[in-house]
């Protein structure tokens, strides 16, 4: 079982999952890539958080949620899981699913974004271990 299925699995446990096709996907990171500011500094995919309107930089994944409901935020709502990997398709469930099961989900890839254009927030989980929420 590749890190991709046992993440499918953990969520799976957690509640509703939904693989995106390869076009739904490439959808998705488009609509991701227009609305999210990258950091052109960076080699890698690099949010560029100083062009948000309001950030947090998250010491524990835990405290996600919490600084989500203190900004109003249905946690509840959808959100898409993006990966690094190219190969992969995007995944949509709930920020609370993802949480749940959040070292199955960061072991897919190098780095992992969550995107909810409907609340219109982006958690960036970056590969040397910095975590910030912004909202645009």
């Amino acid at each position: 079982m590749t890190l991709f299925e046992e993440c499918i699995e953990a969520l799976t446990n957690e509640g509703e999952v939904t693989i995106l096709s390869h076009e739904q996907s490439k959808n998705v990171e488009s609509s991701f890539e227009k609305r999210i500011p990258f950091d052109d500094a960076f080699v890698h995919y690099k949010i560029d958080f100083s062009q948000m309107l309001r950030k947090k930089e998250i010491e524990m994944v835990e405290d996600i949620l919490g600084e989500l409901q203190k900004n109003g935020v249905d946690i509840d709502e959808q959100v898409y899981v993006i990966w690094s990997d190219p190969t992969l398709p995007v995944i949509k469930t709930t920020i609370k699913c993802v949480i749940n099961v959040i070292y199955d989900v960061l072991a897919v890839s190098a780095d992992t974004w969550i995107f909810c254009p409907k609340e219109r927030y982006v958690v960036e989980f970056y590969h040397e271990g910095e975590t910030f929420l912004g909202f645009y």
